[in-house]
């Protein structure tokens, strides 16, 4: 942890820095606010985001992307590879509505930086490191609750925003624009040790919205995002799919609210105390999975028997019938099977 040694308040202080990549800080400080990452130090036309504690320095690989969906940093101070001070331009924007066409727009941009995410880094399935962050979260919290996913090979891992919610989602000119870009002590709290996928962004956005409202986000996000991100494999929730990060993120925010001593959001407690009936609901639902399993191989088995093996019997009518009424039970078995799986928002 680096914290400032003297008057953040004062020109000098700031003189004795400079930047180690990009611009650095005009005139002097007018303000210094504490805030839940650092201190806030505002210039004329910048402000300075001072970081005492970051996990890697992904304010600045944020920046390097170019992603005209970001607020990003132009400049800052780096000690070993760690962001220490950030540099941002003032801009005047506004909150974001919540209303359906604001929160599309938003899901929207949250697209779109996704597809420049996915141009710079896309790695395979990790399903192991992601499944070790639940072994991590889990008993910091004390949470009761376990639940492991296998994941589909669909979801991949790529740069996120890390700290994304909708209260970093801005108006600027009409155009939705999303801050809060940089590390900070809720990354180093639990560092990343793989590169998570994009639905783990799209999970941080709809902790605590309604069926509706993450119906609007989602699919705005779907009509910007790359498509193989929110394919079927992707979102089955048998797999895992967006709920299992849903799961990951409210684990974060109870852990945020322990390290910080704040009383927990209803939400957060709602839906961990949801997730045994989930997971109920989930291995009912296997049985079904098991008789489709059965009913699609059984016939597969008796017409491969029936062609290869030497001197089988020619089935009768009555045999081809009940491989047929199987083989139909087992498609409609597996489509009941996928319909019972959690829905993805």
């Amino acid at each position: 942890m680096l914290l400032p040694n003297g008057d953040m308040a004062s020109s000098e202080w700031w003189n004795l820095l400079s930047s180690t990549w990009g611009k650095w800080t005009e005139g002097p400080p007018l303000s210094v606010t504490s805030n839940s990452v650092g201190w806030l130090v505002e210039f004329e036309n910048h402000e300075a985001q001072i970081l005492p504690l970051d996990e890697d320095g992904h304010g600045r690989h944020l920046a390097t992307l170019g992603c005209e969906e970001l607020h990003t940093a132009i400049g800052g101070f780096q000690v070993e590879g760690r962001d220490v001070i950030l540099i941002f331009k003032k801009m005047a924007m506004e909150s974001l509505p919540m209303d359906d066409q604001h929160l599309r727009l938003a899901g929207e941009a949250l697209g779109r930086f996704h597809a420049t995410c996915g141009r710079h880094l896309a790695t395979p399935n990790d399903e192991r490191a992601w499944n070790k962050r639940l072994d991590i979260l889990e008993p910091r919290t004390r949470s009761a609750t376990k639940w492991r996913a296998p994941h589909s090979a669909d979801t991949q891992g790529t740069i996120t925003h890390r700290n994304f919610g909708l209260e970093h989602c801005h108006l600027l000119n009409g155009k939705v624009i999303i801050t809060g870009c940089y590390g900070g002590i809720n990354n180093a709290l639990v560092p990343e040790n793989s590169p998570s996928p994009a639905l783990r962004d799209v999970a941080a956005a709809i902790l605590n919205l309604s069926s509706d409202q993450k119906r609007s986000f989602c699919e705005g996000w779907v009509s910007s995002a790359p498509s193989h991100w929110y394919s079927y494999k992707a979102l089955d929730g048998h797999r895992g799919g967006l709920i299992i990060w849903e799961y990951e993120q409210h684990l974060e925010q109870r852990l945020f609210h322990q390290a910080w001593g704040k009383k927990e959001p209803p939400h957060v407690t709602q839906f961990l105390a949801s997730v045994s009936s989930v997971q109920n609901g989930m291995y009912r639902v296997r049985t079904i999975a098991a008789g489709a399993l059965v009913c699609t191989f059984v016939p597969l088995t008796a017409i491969l028997y029936w062609i290869f093996y030497p001197g089988s019997e020619i089935p009768s009518d009555f045999a081809i019938a009940s491989m047929g009424i199987m083989g139909i039970s087992g498609w409609l078995l597996n489509k009941i099977y996928r319909y019972l799986a959690p829905r993805p928002w």
